[in-house]
């Protein structure tokens, strides 16, 4: 199989999320679409038992037996199975197995799967702990785009799962067709929700960072921040996703309970934000300033709330 015949690719980082790794992988293969997409499933050496998930769901779901279409691949970094599903003849999933922890040593994955995903024209993301609830999603927002080629980036409405399992529909504040830099500073990566969001690939410059996305310590809100800059971001309104909040073994989670992370958090985005007023010679300043104001704000008092609730952690 060409890897340039795949229209749109899917990138899921997942680690230790056993319990909720397979209903991110049924919303990838569900997807009805005019063309073939690629989703890359990078489990970064979990330690919870995904793993296992993932090579069972593929025994179950793809053709690991077609060896025209399949595919296998070990190196000192990881072991790849890359196979097309069972059913969903658009569906490619290659998944990459990684033998050490990527994130804690900050090493890039994007060496192994450039070639896979060349000529890819658009991306979507979805963390393995989020989930995607509309079959006709992806092509929905490739419509979207290609009708729109003003728009570097669309989004959609999503819920919110929350631990005692009520769903919130969560919209724009305002509604509006399409959104610029001056709506997406004050929210920062509140804004839209990660797996919403579907991007075109070929509009960063040479393929680089600019410093204020690289040196983040989150990337949807920067990535969101660097397309606005670049093209009108475009918005569907309709709920399409499931993001959990505050899942077992997520990012946010292991944030909320400790004053360190919040306030290391909390700095680093402020120098983000700075980057960015640079990267954009200073025109949404005042919007900086506002937006770096409240953030502080925010992180004294979740800093105070994990003190006054007992969540002390020191690490």
């Amino acid at each position: 199989m060409e890897p340039n015949i795949f229209k749109v690719y899917v990138k899921c980082n997942t680690y230790n999320q056993a319990s909720y790794i397979e209903d991110a992988l049924n919303g990838f293969c569900m997807q009805k679409t005019s063309f073939p997409y690629i989703c890359l499933v990078f489990d970064d050496a979990s330690t919870d038992g995904e793993t296992d998930v993932i090579n069972k769901y593929m025994q179950k779901k793809f053709d690991l037996n077609d060896k025209s279409v399949m595919s296998e691949l070990d190196t000192e970094d990881y072991h790849l199975t890359f196979a097309q599903h069972l059913i969903n003849k658009n569906c490619f999933f290659a998944v990459y197995y990684l033998k050490y922890n990527h994130h804690s040593i900050k090493k890039s994955k994007w060496p192994y799967f450039n070639k896979m995903i060349y000529g890819a024209k658009y991306a979507a993301i979805c963390e393995g702990d989020d989930y995607w609830t509309d079959s006709f999603k992806i092509q929905k927002q490739y419509d979207m785009m290609e009708n729109h080629p003003e728009y570097s980036l669309c989004f959609h409405a999503h819920h919110e799962l929350f631990p005692d399992g009520t769903l919130s529909e969560r919209h724009p504040i305002i509604s509006k067709k399409c959104y610029s830099t001056e709506d997406i500073i004050p929210k920062g990566g509140s804004f839209a929700a990660t797996n919403s969001l579907f991007y075109r690939t070929g509009v960063m410059v040479n393929k680089v960072f600019p410093d204020f996305w690289k040196n983040a310590p989150v990337g949807d809100g920067p990535r969101m921040l660097y397309y606005s800059t670049v093209g009108l971001l475009g918005y569907i309104n309709e709920t399409m996703s499931v993001h959990r909040f505050q899942a077992k073994n997520s990012w946010t989670l292991r944030q909320n309970v400790s004053i360190k992370r919040k306030w290391v958090h909390y700095k680093r985005m402020s120098m983000m934000y700075d980057s960015f007023d640079k990267y954009t010679d200073m025109r949404y300043h005042e919007l900086i300033e506002v937006k770096k104001k409240k953030m502080k704000k925010h992180a004294v008092k979740s800093i105070l709330g994990i003190v006054l609730k007992g969540r002390w952690y020191k690490n």
